[in-house]
């Protein structure tokens, strides 16, 4: 008898919400009139968030409305981003925090998945290597990644979020019990997620294919609940909710016309795949919403003042009709809403870290990383950052951490998988200064298997200007390093006279450099080094005495470096230092294959540069710079020793070449040189920039004739450039006082 007259109840609520949507009628008129015997039960209302990417901000208003009407959600729901609103709300957020929340994150950060600058090692800041395409090596097979970004940063931000519900792993125990959909790729049919951990489930839920890696989790691979199920309504009928309120987010209908795009064209596939489920959720949403979000996309994630405005103007609209619930609901028996009111969690004490899914023997350098000394309190930022500096270390991926509550604090749960050990990188460029040039790379980061990691790494350059380079480099606990690095490299190289070319040469240089490295911080790298260097230097037009013998040099080497600019192409702000010492040991000539000493009087060379950039505004910054060379000795060193000075190219072959603005590549080649350097970069339009720069100095052959008027060389340019995906492509006209016509640069793609 009692559920007859529940069903009675709310077959008159939906009449009443119906009158109310024909006649516009007020709430006063229509409440019904009911008692409140004890042993009648209120109807379970249910809310379901739809899935829609960035439009799900919208979300976050109408579920506001639904609290102000004081409304009681006995359930909520959702797919994909709905998953995550839902998730916040169930947990405890209020929709003011939640709101706040989207507000504060960086939204770029999260979809770009772009880790910044300063916590990469310090030995990618200083070669500024990156590369077009990367294909891991699995069973000596190249695999295709599976994504377009890892996800890191998804990763922690659900880490973060859900880091209240941590201890709870049964999703109906929260303040509101809560349930997800993803799609499970091997059986190509929804998953229901109710328990397990709340951050990974969500993280699963909102998998765009091919732009977020899946996630592994129960024995599937998992994806966006989209694909199958973007609307889960009738999941929670099947829950028991007797009233559902459902948010819609997807476009009845994408003309052909509006798909213009990938994100478009993604868009509508997943509208279309889920199509069946959601034209049955709209049939059976008894209260049916869908905010008019004005052609905002999935991933128009800047755009959150608009998308939330476009929620309140939907909760507006409903609000009177989710009063008129409140209403009715109340009839049944009183109803008060007490609301966590959550905050999120800023710091942590804690007592232990483990470490899951990695191999035992680097499971210990992992946890070193969080600090030495446990208990320590953390804040949740510091954690973050940890779990960076580890991905940016290329060593592992898919990374995400829990907590759990212990005597005096929390244990740290880190879980993550290791990179494949083996990967082929490829990458493009050109320049006018060096040609073009193919890369390939081939990279094994864990050579001997061990604890402390050994890297070898091979390049090859396919290019006008050849070279094959290997690397082996085997860390020594957390800041030592022992590397052997073994290059052939040929280069050809011009003189000028007013833009004239005087002759040309070919340097051939085959070397073995044995180092030592100390890597106190991410920004800094000290290290020391001695190098065998065989080499010849042809004389391509001219006679200098040049043949084609090889002749054998040695020297010790010391190098400081330090940077933490934020960008490498366009640095708005930080300092690049660069620091080296040469002490060429020996010098022997190879006569008929019978090598012969020449000389062995030491001899050095010490140069450096120190690069300070500073923002102005948004979109402008300021570059000042200071470079200085000198021969120390009476003992002539061989030209390719010589500093190296003009173009523009960031390739450096050789650490004694240097840019200058207006000089052709290599134009002068000098024993001593003293240059300061400005620069204003101006991002006047997206990826378009423009580049004003000014160098002067002093250079010269002759030590006591460093600084005559007559050493002056003073260039000025302006570029123009545009970030693309396979690098910058750059425009430069220059011109300086010792050329009478103007020089030009043309760079495209990334360095290497």
């Amino acid at each position: 008898m009692n559920e007859i007259r529940k069903n009675i109840k709310v077959f008159l609520l939906m009449t009443i919400i119906g009158l109310f949507s024909i006649y516009q009628i007020e709430a006063q008129e229509v409440s019904p009139k009911t008692t409140t015997h004890s042993t009648r039960h209120r109807p379970k209302v249910g809310v379901v968030l739809c899935g829609g990417g960035a439009k799900g901000f919208s979300q976050i208003r109408i579920l506001k409305a639904i609290d102000e009407a004081g409304i009681p959600v006995d359930y909520i729901a959702g797919t994909s981003i709905g998953s995550i609103m839902g998730a916040l709300y169930a947990i405890g957020y209020d929709p003011d925090t939640m709101e706040k929340l989207v507000r504060d994150q960086d939204w770029n950060q999260v979809i770009y998945d772009k880790i910044p600058r300063i916590l990469m090692p310090v030995e990618q800041k200083m070669y500024e290597r990156q590369y077009i395409a990367t294909f891991p090596i699995k069973d000596k097979k190249l695999k295709v990644k599976s994504s377009l970004v890892d996800g890191v940063y998804v990763n922690l931000l659900m880490s973060k979020l859900m880091l209240p519900a941590s201890n709870v792993h049964d999703f109906r125990k929260l303040s509101v019990p809560f349930f997800c959909i993803a799609t499970d790729v091997e059986h190509a049919c929804q998953y229901e997620m109710n328990e397990g951990n709340l951050a990974r489930s969500v993280r699963a839920s909102m998998s765009i294919p091919f732009f977020f890696k899946p996630v592994a989790m129960d024995g599937k691979l998992l994806v966006d609940g989209g694909m199958v199920n973007n609307f889960p309504v009738r999941n929670m009928k099947e829950h028991g909710a007797d009233i559902i309120i459902g948010v819609d987010l997807e476009d009845a209908t994408i003309p052909a016309s509006q798909i213009d795009n990938s994100i478009g064209l993604l868009e509508s596939m997943m509208n279309l795949s889920s199509l069946d489920e959601s034209l049955y959720a709209r049939a059976h949403c008894d209260i049916y919403i869908r905010p008019n979000l004005h052609g905002r996309n999935m991933l128009s994630f800047n755009d959150f003042d608009s998308i939330l405005q476009f929620g309140e103007d939907a909760a507006q609209e409903f609000l009177p009709r989710l009063k008129i619930l409140a209403t009715f609901l109340n009839e049944f028996e009183p109803v008060e809403i007490n609301r966590p009111h959550l905050q999120p969690i800023d710091t942590l004490t804690v007592v232990d870290v483990n470490v899951e899914g990695i191999a035992d023997k680097h499971k210990a350098s992992v946890k070193r990383e969080f600090g030495k000394k446990f208990p320590m309190k953390m804040s949740v930022d510091d954690v973050q950052e940890v779990v960076l500096k580890l991905c940016a270390s290329g060593y592992y991926e898919d990374m995400w951490y829990e907590m759990s509550d212990a005597p005096g604090g929390v244990v740290l749960t880190l879980h993550c998988k290791e990179r494949e050990d083996q990967a082929l990188s490829f990458s493009i460029h050109y320049d006018n200064n060096y040609g073009i040039g193919a890369l390939v790379n081939y990279t094994m980061k864990n050579v001997w298997n061990t604890m402390n990691r050994t890297t070898l790494s091979l390049d090859v350059n396919i290019a006008e200007n050849p070279y094959i380079k290997a690397s082996l480099n085997k860390r020594q606990g957390k800041v030592f390093r022992f590397g052997a690095d073994l290059s052939v490299i040929s280069l050809n190289m011009n003189q000028y006279d007013n833009n004239r070319i005087t002759n040309s040469y070919s340097i051939q240089s085959n070397s073995l450099d044995l180092n030592m490295q100390l890597v106190p911080s991410l920004t800094q790298q000290i290290r020391i080094g001695a190098v065998a260097d065989y080499v010849h230097m042809k004389d391509l037009v001219g006679d200098r005495g040049l043949g084609t013998d090889y002749s054998f040099y040695s020297y010790l080497y010391f190098n400081y470096f330090y940077s933490n600019e934020d960008v490498p192409n366009f640095a708005r702000r930080g300092w690049r230092i660069n620091l080296r010492g040469k002490c060429m040991l020996y010098e022997g000539a190879n006569n008929d294959g019978t090598l012969t000493t020449v000389g062995s009087q030491p001899s050095f060379l010490v140069n450096g540069s120190i690069v300070k950039a500073f923002a102005i505004g948004k979109k402008n910054s300021i570059k000042f710079g200071i470079e200085a060379g000198t021969k120390i000795g009476a003992i002539e060193v061989p030209l390719f020793y010589q500093f190296m000075i003009g173009g523009q190219s960031k390739m450096k072959y050789y650490d004694n070449i240097m840019t200058f603005t207006g000089l052709n590549f290599t134009e002068k080649v000098v024993d001593h040189i003293a240059i300061g350097r400005v620069s204003w970069q101006w991002r006047f339009y997206k990826n378009l920039y423009s580049t004003v720069s000014f160098d002067c100095g002093y250079m010269n052959d002759v030590y006591d004739e460093w600084f005559d008027d007559s050493s002056f060389v003073a260039g000025a340019g302006l570029t123009l450039g545009v970030d693309t995906m396979i690098g910058p492509i750059e425009v430069s006209l220059m011109g300086s006082n010792i050329n009478s016509g103007p020089v030009g640069f043309i760079n495209v793609g990334f360095w290497f």
